[in-house]
């Protein structure tokens, strides 16, 4: 016992050198970057408050359960990562890092959302996965810079109708939580390009996300590529004529902007649609819609289509039958939009 615990003593002590060590080169440096993650730190040391410079400040996976007031005098921090800490809670000062676009704090033990986060009103990037929130505050809608929010592994059962004023969101992330229902006020955030939701408890989707788009449809014509070679689609009947002799390799479907594609084969059974996009919606509800195959509960459903178009649990690409990729084409030739990501889930 007493060789394991001066094992940890000399472990806990060769982690606070290095960081002092880091921290001297910082200043001697007047480096604008720090990095002290990992180090088994249960505190910060205080020769860090010297470092009024810095711009970035990663303190990942340490052991900290507390943070020092001193560290919201580092008012020069745009980017600050304190995942995978202990952390239940931010000292008020923390409100003073008014410069932060980008804030880490997955992987913590917070049960409310610390209330200093209010004033960081620069954050365009927030993480706050893998913590305890039951619920978010009203003030949530202050925060309007916003374009990426993490949410995912909460215990979350509602969301305010303030989520809606967080206009410029393009990335939310809410799998893992216990919603039964989303506001409408959701439906004001046209510009999502993602929107994570599986793993919850839905039952009614607002009438907003029952019809999902990706994107502005296309302004022109598209471009089908076959074994490299180039051909043109103006219209159903073209993308009909291409399909009737599509080779084993597919066909891909390119935007004349060169921004959307989807690369269609059809094989009977084994038909898939794989595209490469951001633009993707996953859903979660139930219980399962009437046609849904035999059998289906909660499948990741990855590379499904809107409704009708599902796929089986753990399904791979190449699940649809050739009608649902044929349709899937016709969809994408028509409005521009890609096949959206769905999971549907069997409730009790």
């Amino acid at each position: 016992m007493t060789d394991a615990m001066d094992s940890s003593r000399n472990h806990v002590e060769a982690a606070r050198r290095s960081s002092e060590d880091r921290i001297e080169a910082a200043r001697e440096s007047g480096a604008s970057s720090l990095d002290l993650s990992h180090l088994s730190l249960a505190a910060l040391p205080e020769s860090l408050a010297g470092l009024t410079a810095l711009t970035e400040l990663r303190l990942v996976g340490n052991h900290l359960t507390e943070l020092p007031d001193w560290l919201g005098g580092l008012t020069a921090l745009t980017r600050l990562g304190l995942g995978g800490n202990q952390l239940t809670a931010l000292p008020e000062s923390l409100g003073n890092l008014t410069a932060l676009t980008w804030l880490g704090l997955s992987g913590n033990q917070l049960r409310t959302v610390p209330e200093p986060i209010r004033h960081l009103t620069a954050l365009t990037w927030l993480d706050l996965a893998g913590n305890q929130l039951a619920e978010l505050p009203e003030w949530w809608g202050e925060l309007t810079a916003l374009s990426r929010l993490d949410l995912t592994e909460n215990q979350l059962t509602g969301l305010p109708e303030s989520m809606g004023e967080l206009t410029a969101l393009t990335q939310l992330f809410l799998t893992g939580n216990r919603l039964t229902a989303l506001p409408e006020s959701l439906g004001a955030l046209t510009a999502l390009t993602r929107l994570d939701l599986a793993g919850n408890q839905l039952t009614v989707l607002p009438e907003w996300l029952r019809n999902p788009t990706a994107g502005e449809p296309t302004t022109g014509p598209l471009q089908a590529w076959i074994d490299g070679t180039q051909s043109t689609v103006a219209g159903p009947a073209d993308l009909d004529a291409i399909l009737d002799r599509v080779p084993p390799s597919g066909v891909s479907l390119v935007s004349e902007d060169g921004v959307r594609s989807l690369h269609i084969t059809l094989h009977g059974d084994s038909s898939g649609l794989v595209w490469e996009s951001e633009d993707e919606i996953m859903l979660s509800w139930g219980p399962v819609p009437a046609g849904a195959p035999p059998g289906q509960t909660a499948g990741d459903a990855e590379y499904a289509y809107d409704d009708p178009w599902f796929t089986a649990e753990d399904a791979e690409p190449f699940d649809l039958s050739e009608e649902q990729a044929r349709r899937a084409g016709h969809e994408f030739l028509r409005t521009g939009r890609r096949p959206v990501t769905v999971q549907w889930v069997d409730k009790p």
